[in-house]
């Protein structure tokens, strides 16, 4: 793994678009046409269709809302500081904890008796209650709006 790529391009799509969307005042919404737009002005490569599936994941998660008609668009879930990244990544990247890591099938044929994994699950653990400490509200503080 390279620094810089631990987070997934569908995880950071993701903060990033709640991050835009929280920028907003209340009750003003965010059309997915001006996150694609603020999202390209980051990187002029971001695909629209991509984005799309993961606002529609996220809507689905509930993080985001989606307000149906000619005005609609998006708007936060719930409050910035009740959504954090560990939200983000347990919906955007099927966080499972109970999992053993060390095997392909779906039960862990040593549960219980392999040291590794207990410490690998304690380090998952560990992992995401970090994450659970950074909510969108803090990060969209340092969110550039200029498109």
């Amino acid at each position: 793994m390279a620094i810089g790529q631990f987070f997934s391009q569908r995880f950071s799509y993701g903060v990033h678009a709640l991050a835009y969307v929280a920028t907003k005042p209340a009750g003003e919404l965010t059309t997915l046409p001006e996150l694609a737009e603020w999202t390209r002005s980051l990187w002029p490569a971001a695909s629209e269709t991509y984005l799309s599936n993961i606002v529609q994941q996220m809507t689905r998660g509930r993080l985001l809302r989606s307000h149906r008609g000619v005005a609609g668009g998006y708007s936060l879930g719930r409050a910035a500081s009740a959504i954090t990244l560990r939200d983000v990544v347990e919906l955007l990247e099927g966080v499972d904890t109970g999992r053993c890591s060390l095997s392909l099938e779906d039960k862990c044929p040593v549960v219980g008796r392999c040291a590794i994994q207990r410490k690998l699950s304690r380090l998952e653990e560990d992992y995401l209650k970090s994450l659970a400490g950074v909510t969108i509200a803090e990060l969209s503080k340092a969110v550039v709006v200029k498109i």
